[in-house]
């Protein structure tokens, strides 16, 4: 685990037996550093995890504040790089429920961007948070048929599949495409997420690359509108000019 992960379930297990009060001070940045012997940037990153869990609260001149002792139910995500992929893999686990071939047609061959007649191996189930085990979302995974031979140990992984296909066959990502759009939670899925059926729901889907213009790994992943919050940082590229 890397150290601000460390340092975050430190802070929120402090949080959770009220060693900081709600709504009281919480401490600086500085002391933070100075108590644990750390940088700021680990002191930072951990302080920005527990805010975007609903712990903390933290407002520039006035501090950081306790806002409570439990983190909301509310997942949410911040994503500037691949790393945060990462994060977000050591954060839930994978619990696959179905597993076979699919060939795209139609409405699915549209949504994952792909052409008809295509055959994909499709790994489908709920995406759990560790630290509690609730369900997340629904996902499904669906992998481009030269890397299919990792079946029966995909079906397995309760991590990142995308890094599984890495490892197994020495690829390396070239880009992940993002995309985030609204629709209503299908019926099929609504018990298993225990929401009602039509549920506003958020749709993200993932496409990853490594050489050529082909993804070798999409991802559906369906959240409960109430569930979920996604953070993306936009900075300034160095050839940008300022005026």
């Amino acid at each position: 685990m890397t150290r601000y992960k460390e340092l975050r379930q430190i802070l929120a297990d402090e949080i959770a037996t009220g060693k900081h009060a709600v709504g009281g001070r919480f401490p600086t940045e500085f002391e933070l550093c100075d108590r644990f012997g750390v940088s700021r940037h680990t002191v930072r990153e951990a302080l920005r995890i527990l805010q975007d869990q609903g712990l903390l609260s933290r407002q520039a001149g006035s501090g950081t504040t306790v806002l409570a002792r439990s983190r909301a139910a509310l997942y949410s995500q911040t994503l500037d790089s691949l790393d945060n992929l990462s994060d977000y893999a050591a954060e839930t686990r994978f619990d696959c429920r179905h597993e076979g071939f699919v060939t795209l047609r139609g409405t699915l061959a549209e949504t994952l961007g792909c052409d008809c007649g295509e055959r994909w191996l499709r790994l489908a189930g709920l995406r759990r948070a560790v630290l509690d085990d609730s369900a997340i979302c629904w996902t499904e995974i669906f992998i481009a048929e030269p890397y299919a031979s990792i079946r029966g140990q995909a079906a397995q992984e309760t991590g990142s599949i995308y890094k599984l296909i890495v490892r197994r066959f020495r690829i390396e990502i070239s880009e992940v495409e993002q995309r985030v759009s609204a629709l209503s939670v299908p019926p099929e899925i609504a018990a298993a997420l225990s929401v009602g059926p039509a549920a506003p729901a958020l749709l993200t889907r993932r496409r990853y690359f490594a050489d050529g213009p082909a993804p070798f790994e999409i991802t559906l992943s369906i959240h409960p509108g109430d569930r979920y919050a996604h953070t993306q940082r936009l900075k300034r590229g160095n050839g940008v000019g300022h005026s």
